[in-house]
């Protein structure tokens, strides 16, 4: 917990600094983009994983600092703590990456993030502690969709693939500097799963057309079944998820109220597959 602490105050300290990069680089820079640097408080009613959530419900707050820099390069920092579990941090997270264009429709991004949490800490994700992203993104003017891909190393890693459809409307404004908007999305969730399994050894009879060796037991114990456990990886969906956001925003701040429904799988023992409901808000800042 204290090296969480820490790590919590190190947060603190990036979100700063990341503020005095913004300001430095709008000054220094010649290109005509800006560096963009974005705060945020973020409460959810539970803690979901790629849709997969377990019994207990898990609401938390989030602080988030991110930075975009000229040329498509991005900073982001995070940290959590569960409402009713502990008193101090819950997990950090930070992030860096770098974002371009494929064409005028298509997007892409790569990322890596490195995660810290407590030993005794209850999110799925908490045994991840390091994860490499990439997803690529196209705009179809009425729809976007993408495809995301999150790559989790180690021995108990595990490719995570993502296909997301969503839709910007605005439904709204009041004057030129607001507006509402209304931005529905739908996703499916799969991953690769390394599952043990038990099998019988083959028989050291072998044989063929022609005749064959027979290889006979000395004793008992070779005339019983003989059993070995392997690891096979498998694919599997992990998840059904819908998002209905709905935000008011402004030239410098947003805040946003969102209804998530997640239906999980039965592929993971640990985790619940009962259809859940999870609520949000958030308050976004931009400079």
């Amino acid at each position: 917990m204290y090296i969480l602490n820490r790590y919590f105050y190190f947060i603190l300290l990036i979100i700063a600094n990341l503020s005095v990069v913004a300001q430095t680089l709008t000054r220094d820079t010649l290109q005509a983009k800006k560096p963009a640097l974005t705060l945020a408080a973020i409460y959810s009613s539970d803690a979901s994983y790629y849709g997969q959530t377990i019994s207990e419900r898990l609401p938390y707050i989030l602080a988030h600092a991110g930075v975009k820099l000229p040329g498509g390069f991005f900073l982001s920092a995070g940290a959590y703590k569960l409402i009713n579990v502990g008193s101090g941090i819950s997990g950090v997270d930070l992030t860096a990456g770098y974002e371009f264009k494929l064409s005028q429709n298509l997007s892409s991004a790569i990322s890596y993030s490195r995660s810290f949490y407590p030993d005794s800490s209850l999110f799925l994700q908490s045994t991840n502690l390091n994860t490499f992203s990439g997803e690529l993104n196209y705009d179809w003017s009425w729809l976007t969709t993408g495809v995301n891909a999150d790559y989790i190393p180690g021995e108990k890693g595990a490719l995570f693939l993502s296909f997301n459809a969503s839709k910007s409307i605005e439904l709204a404004s009041f004057s030129h500097n607001d507006y509402i908007s209304f931005d529905p999305s739908f996703s499916v969730v799969g991953s690769t799963q390394r599952i043990s399994i038990t099998e019988q050894v083959p028989s050291s009879t072998s044989g063929g057309k022609g005749g064959g060796v027979v290889r006979l037991p000395f004793n008992k114990n070779n005339q019983k079944p003989q059993y070995r456990t392997v690891e096979k990886t498998s694919f599997n969906l992990l998840s059904y998820n819908l998002k209905l956001p709905l935000a008011y925003n402004r030239t410098n701040y947003t805040f946003e109220v969102a209804y998530q429904g997640t239906l999980g799988s039965n592929t993971i023992e640990s985790t619940s597959n009962t259809p859940r409901s999870f609520f949000s808000m958030g308050f976004y800042y931009m400079f």
